[in-house]
């Protein structure tokens, strides 16, 4: 009962994680931010950096996969991107290439 009650407490369980991977199978570039929110749920994370050609990109984060390792590695997380309100692609490797392509640098 007790490790029932701990694993509870967790923020996000495998099964959340799980539907999350699910979910992405839903996702098509010019959704809104809200349409995708309404199909993925809340975000493990939020993210948004002005580019260098002054865009402004808009990341969410989601789990979709599980570690029980302590800190959640990247590898951990599928990102969203967003310009202007509408999706534009997701997933790990599109994010390095938007920071990439558009000179993003985190400080």
């Amino acid at each position: 009962m007790v490790a029932a009650s701990l694993y509870g407490c967790a923020s996000t369980m495998p099964w959340d994680i799980e539907r999350s991977r699910n979910n992405l199978m839903k996702l098509e570039v010019g959704m809104s931010k809200q349409e995708v929110i309404d199909v993925m749920g809340k975000p493990y994370n939020r993210e948004a950096y002005t580019a260098s050609d002054g865009s402004i990109r808009e990341f969410l984060i989601y789990l979709t996969k599980y570690t029980d390792s302590g800190p959640i590695p990247d590898s951990d997380t599928t990102p969203i991107c967003f310009l202007n309100g509408k999706v534009t692609g997701w997933g790990r490797n599109f994010y390095i290439s938007q920071k990439q392509r558009y000179e993003i640098e985190i400080k």
